[in-house]
């Protein structure tokens, strides 16, 4: 297990981040359900699939992936993972329609310490559909829930 490293952070990265390693970096954003009896932003350890990166903000844009369809979720299409780590190629993996996040750059290299890869082995998905990714990404301006801290 090693930290992601700067150079690897790209569109169709999956990367296991804390959750709560994020939250003490500041600057992470999400448009999850917060109402007065629950937040439903993911806590602790998640895999995220990275959507999109915006150099010019030092952010990407970022969906948790969960074991379990749930409504309002999309499976990963097994044939678009690449990198054979920690049962990746085979296990179900699906985003929710409902909850991005926008992370800076540098709260994703803190956060990833977990993360079963290494430099050259990550787990990937769609690399060479990003229509799949943009599809994923597309899902946040449909969400009645603006961003906000995460």
């Amino acid at each position: 297990m090693t930290a992601v490293q700067r150079d690897e952070i790209e569109a169709g990265l999956v990367v296991r981040l804390d959750t709560e390693v994020l939250r003490a970096a500041g600057g992470s954003r999400t448009n999850a359900t917060r109402s007065d009896a629950e937040d439903r932003a993911v806590r602790g350890t998640h895999d995220f699939l990275v959507l999109a990166v915006d150099p010019s903000a030092a952010t990407v844009l970022a969906v948790p992936l969960f074991p379990k369809t749930a409504p309002g979720s999309s499976p990963l299409d097994q044939r678009k993972r690449a990198g054979d780590v920690d049962g990746w190629l085979a296990a179900p993996a699906f985003y929710s329609h409902w909850q991005h996040w926008r992370i800076p750059i540098d709260a994703v290299i803190a956060a990833s310490a977990a993360d079963p890869g290494t430099p050259g082995t990550r787990r990937r998905f769609a690399v060479s559909d990003r229509d799949a990714l943009q599809d994923a990404a597309n899902w946040a301006t449909r969400n009645r829930n603006a961003f906000r801290e995460a």
